[in-house]
């Protein structure tokens, strides 16, 4: 315990003895004596007894300690606190941390968590001194400092609080610690930095404090709303690598519910502004969930997707935005030798690639021989399919295994009688790269009720089986195949469905940047039922879809991080890159040729566009989705993690703990307390003595 008033001490130490010269006094003092009264004799017989001979004694001790009492109050006594000390000379060094992320902007009971940050930051500010020294730092994705070294400004610390905006990513306070580090280099005696956040786990669960002087004191004040109840939409994509017109694409919706209650409620997809979707999705308490969505985006050309739920107290993350390429048609290359490309196989093929009239889905197949395979046809497509192919020679087979090599996909249906000399070439103009199966005699089913082989198992993780997932998985039993090749597994790429006897049914090998498919089998009526179930169109179409080796476009951005494209500079000299409240943006350009490399920082959730009379580029921006769960870290954890490291924290709430925390918690209220109970115990004294005195005869 100190005392703030301690230079009082040696003047007001002299009242104590003041009780003591009572007491002399009092001793000398004449008496006065009533002989003929009984009464008079009754009290000198009383006041023989061994209390009276301790009265003066007792009494004296009492209203010595109560003069005590009294003197230290007026010394003003302090209990230290939160490691306070009450003789420090210099002034205050003070560091306020706030916490910029997404989760801060939660309105749980309808304030804010910044709001209720500011609130704190300015109880905090109003303790400090005309000799105390501050700095502010928004602990944002990339922290910021209001000032670039401390400073006796407390003004424009104020205004740096108060100005702050609205945060959209997560906050980084392990670089906000290095950066507080740094501004703490200079500082002598034990600075005081204050953490105002909400705590939220994902925040703070790896915070590194090690940068920080072990001299600091660290103080955490807690913003959070009693009520963190959130639901979010944490991310979305499309199902595909690319979209062509006239697809439906599946957008693959996450959400997630981080209450105590289940949700319930319409999931709405908004495409361009005008047209709009909605299902309903369900999501247990405290769990996520994927919600999958068919979309038509349209016609060719780069459409705008926002997908949103109810709001509710954290807004910010009820919308999630991304955009969609939608690609001109595709041209696809079959080569075969049937006979008549009208019928059996190659018909079949053409028609489930593209089932339309006049070819108006978005595939366009073509089917040349073997010897038209040619550098010019394989230069117009990304993708070929193999069925009843003829003999292919060795340049043929080099053009493909390039073709493959540079990030081609190849289907090729084991139906003929040339395929197994074909491969043999393939793999020898592949380098000596083996292939996945190894092709033995062709075995052919010579009655249909007795010879047909079935699947009776498969890899159902790869993307080319996304539709025989769960339940689905029942229309392989409806497949029978009756002339496949006798193969066996080389070990080299993966095998992805196998028939009843072991038999490979299909398998995968990655050249280069393209990828090889190999089916054991014939999509011809007389080899097989496939071409008759429904399944066959949507089968070919998604191996379509998925077997090119392109990176799918980035469809979104996390706020924060840098978004790059190359633009014509005609465009970007006409067009400007806009902001989401379509504010024209300065970008970072590089030259490169006609084109140029453009990049930014994106600091609002939105799309960010470039448009003419239609949209040229769009960027979707989104806030990141480990902001969304706003369950807080165990406050005990902390000041633990800090006391393991010889540092010290501890958690302050309040305008009474920060002006605790600079000298002590006073506690002169004690002492007058003390002083009083001092009184009642010598009123209580001096009744029984006299009680005593008149009992005696």
């Amino acid at each position: 315990m100190t005392f703030l008033n301690s230079a009082l001490l040696p003047g007001l130490v002299l009242l104590a003895g003041l009780p003591l010269l009572i007491h002399v006094l009092n001793l000398r003092f004449p008496r006065l004596f009533e002989f003929s009264s009984v009464k008079h004799i009754r009290e000198t017989i009383a006041q023989r007894s061994r209390i009276f001979r301790w009265r003066h004694l007792l009494l004296l001790a009492l209203r010595t300690l109560f003069v005590l009492l009294l003197l230290l109050a007026f010394l003003k006594p302090l209990l230290p606190r939160f490691g306070s000390a009450s003789d420090k000379a210099a002034g205050r060094a003070v560091l306020l941390i706030i916490d910029h992320s997404l989760s801060m902007e939660h309105k749980g009971g309808g304030v804010g968590s910044r709001q209720r940050a500011e609130s704190e930051a300015d109880k905090i500010l109003a303790t400090l001194g005309a000799d105390d020294t501050v700095n502010v730092i928004a602990a944002g994705q990339s922290p910021k400092s209001c000032f670039f070294e401390f400073s006796r400004n407390h003004a424009d610390a104020k205004r740096f609080v108060a100005e702050m905006k609205a945060g959209f990513t997560r906050a980084d306070f392990s670089h906000a610690n290095a950066l507080a580090a740094r501004l703490l280099a200079q500082s002598a005696g034990s600075p005081e930095i204050y953490y105002l956040s909400d705590f939220q786990r994902r925040n703070w669960a790896n915070v590194d404090f090690t940068a920080l002087p072990p001299a600091a004191r660290m103080f955490f004040v807690d913003c959070a709303p009693p009520n963190r109840d959130n639901r979010a939409i944490l991310g979305a994509s499309i199902s595909q690598t690319q979209v062509l017109a006239g697809d439906t694409v599946t957008l693959e919706v996450e959400v997630g519910n981080f209450r105590d209650t289940p949700m319930q409620e319409p999931l709405k997809v908004v495409l361009d502004g005008r047209t709009s979707f909605e299902k309903e999705v369900a999501v247990a308490p405290w769990s996520t969930a994927k919600v999958m969505l068919p979309v038509p985006p349209g016609g060719p050309g780069l459409h705008q997707c926002e997908i949103s739920i109810t709001p509710d107290d954290l807004a910010l993350d009820d919308r999630f935005f991304l955009t969609i390429p939608v690609m001109e048609k595709e041209g696809i290359l079959i080569v075969s030798d049937a006979s008549d490309p009208k019928k059996d196989a190659t018909l079949f093929l053409k028609t489930a690639l593209n089932p339309y009239d006049d070819l108006a889905g978005s595939l366009l197949p073509e089917q040349v021989a073997a010897a038209g395979v040619t550098s010019a046809k394989l230069a117009a497509v990304k993708k070929i399919f193999f069925t009843r192919t003829g003999r292919l020679t060795d340049a043929a087979c080099k053009l493909v295994a390039d073709f493959i090599f540079n990030g081609g996909g190849v289907v090729w249906f084991l139906d003929g009688e040339n395929d197994a000399a074909n491969l043999a070439a393939l793999e020898k103009a592949m380098a000596g790269n083996p292939l996945p199966l190894k092709l033995g005699g062709r075995r052919v089913a010579k009655s249909v009720g007795t010879g047909a082989q079935q699947i009776i198992k498969g890899d159902f993780k790869s993307r080319y089986l996304r539709l025989f997932r769960g339940p689905m998985r029942q229309n392989l039993a409806l497949l029978e195949f009756y002339d496949i090749y006798d193969a066996g597994s080389t070990g080299a790429g993966n095998i992805l469905l196998t028939y009843a006897d072991d038999t490979p049914a299909m398998a995968s090998l990655n050249h280069g940047l393209g990828t090889l498919l190999l089916l054991n089998f014939s999509v011809s009526e007389f080899s097989s039922n496939l071409a008759r179930q429904r399944i066959f169109p949507a089968w070919m179409q998604e191996i379509v879809k998925n077997i090119t080796s392109d990176e799918p476009l980035p469809t979104s951005s996390l706020i924060g991080e840098p978004v790059t494209d190359e633009v014509w500079k005609s465009e970007l000299a006409a067009n400007p890159v806009r902001r989401p409240t379509g504010e024209p943006l300065e970008v970072k350009a590089e030259a490169l040729g006609e084109r140029i490399g453009i990049s930014f920082v994106p600091e609002e959730i939105g799309f960010y566009t470039m448009r003419s009379n239609k949209f040229l580029h769009a960027y979707a921006v989104n806030p990141p989705p480990d902001e969304s769960d706003l369950r807080p870290i165990d406050r005990a954890l902390l000041p633990e993690q800090l006391n393991e490291k010889g540092q010290r924290g501890f958690f302050v709430q309040g305008r009474e703990d920060f002006e605790n925390l600079i000298l002590g918690k006073p506690v002169f209220h004690w002492f007058i307390l003390a002083a009083v109970v001092l009184l009642l115990v010598e009123l209580v004294f001096q009744f029984f003595i006299q009680r005593t005195a008149a009992k005696q005869p």
